[in-house]
C-alpha cells in the first residue's frame, strides 16, 4: 500500500513539473503576434489604423431619438465608461444605427 502511494506521489509531482513548463517560452522573431488589445501595426504595414468616432447622444423623443444617430453596420461600438447605454435600430434593409442614451461610446 505504501509503494502504491509512493508512486502516485512521484507521478504527481512529475505530471505538474511537465505541465508547469509548458507555454513558458518568449519569441524572439520580428513577425511575432502582438498581444490581445495591441493596436501598433506589424513591420511593414501600410494600412491605415481604423477610424474611432464617438457615438453621438440620442436626438429628442419627437423623432423617436433616431436624429443624431450613426451608421454602425459592420462596426464595432466598444463603451467607453461603465454603465453606458447604447440604443441600436435595425432596420429592414441591413443597416444598423446607433445613438448614445447616457455614457460615452466609440465606433471603430
Amino acid at each position: 500500500m505504501k509503494s502504491i502511494m509512493m508512486k502516485q506521489t512521484i507521478f504527481a509531482v512529475t505530471a505538474g513539473l511537465l505541465l508547469s513548463a509548458c507555454g513558458g517560452g518568449s519569441s524572439s522573431s520580428s513577425d511575432s503576434i502582438p498581444p490581445p488589445g495591441d493596436t501598433t501595426p506589424p513591420p511593414g504595414d501600410t494600412t491605415p489604423p481604423p477610424t474611432i468616432v464617438q457615438v453621438p447622444q440620442c436626438g429628442t423623443a419627437a423623432d423617436l431619438e433616431k436624429s443624431n444617430t450613426i451608421d454602425v453596420t459592420g462596426k464595432t461600438i466598444k463603451k467607453v465608461v461603465n454603465g453606458a447605454k447604447v440604443r441600436i435600430w435595425h432596420d429592414p434593409d441591413g443597416t444598423k444605427s446607433a445613438c448614445m442614451i447616457t455614457g460615452e461610446a466609440t465606433v471603430k
